[in-house]
């Protein structure tokens, strides 16, 4: 997912990323990247539970047979349809609350996957970290793909994650008042 703040960088002949600036960035970044993925973590089990009450409120056995092996993405996927379809049956509409919910999801996921598939080593001083090789085909030659990850972006990503699941439980409770 391409942000404002998405770079690129050509590789000339060889690849110098040498993480001299990681050294002295990384007591700065762990704790937070840790905290981040315990938080996210934990929206991901709210996202189970959502899709799985929504199975059966009895038991969550087979909500779980169901999302025991997608991915996040397809289970965000999955959560949208089953609710908006449960939308297009009430008088009172909270559709746009559900598409808001699934727009942060994605975005976190997003960001999840940057934060983790990173190139750390390749961190500047900016906070900008390589995410992603793409093979120009047109061109003929190898960029990367950089995003502006810094602590404070982090952090922030945190209290949206904590916002969000608060956000899930609440709208999967008015989903199934009507």
């Amino acid at each position: 997912m391409s942000t404002h703040n998405d770079s690129f960088e050509e590789l000339d002949q060889y690849d110098y990323s040498d993480g001299e600036y990681l050294d002295t960035a990384a007591s700065r970044y762990t704790s937070l990247i840790g905290s981040f993925l315990l938080n996210y973590s934990i929206l991901e089990q709210d996202l189970n539970l959502a899709i799985a009450d929504f199975v059966h409120d009895d038991s969550n056995e087979l909500g779980y047979v169901i999302v025991e092996k997608l991915s996040v993405s397809n289970k965000i996927d999955l959560f949208y349809k089953m609710y908006v379809r449960l939308e297009s049956f009430k008088e009172t509409k909270n559709k746009n609350i559900l598409d808001k919910i699934r727009g942060q999801l994605e975005g976190l996921n997003s960001f999840r996957n940057n934060l983790v598939h990173a190139n750390w080593q390749s961190l500047t001083k900016e906070g900008y970290v390589r995410t992603r090789i793409v093979v120009d085909n047109q061109e003929g030659y190898v960029k990367f793909i950089r995003i502006q990850i810094t602590p404070i972006i982090i952090r922030k990503k945190i209290k949206e994650i904590v916002k969000l699941s608060e956000q899930i439980d609440d709208y999967k409770e008015s989903a199934f008042n009507f």
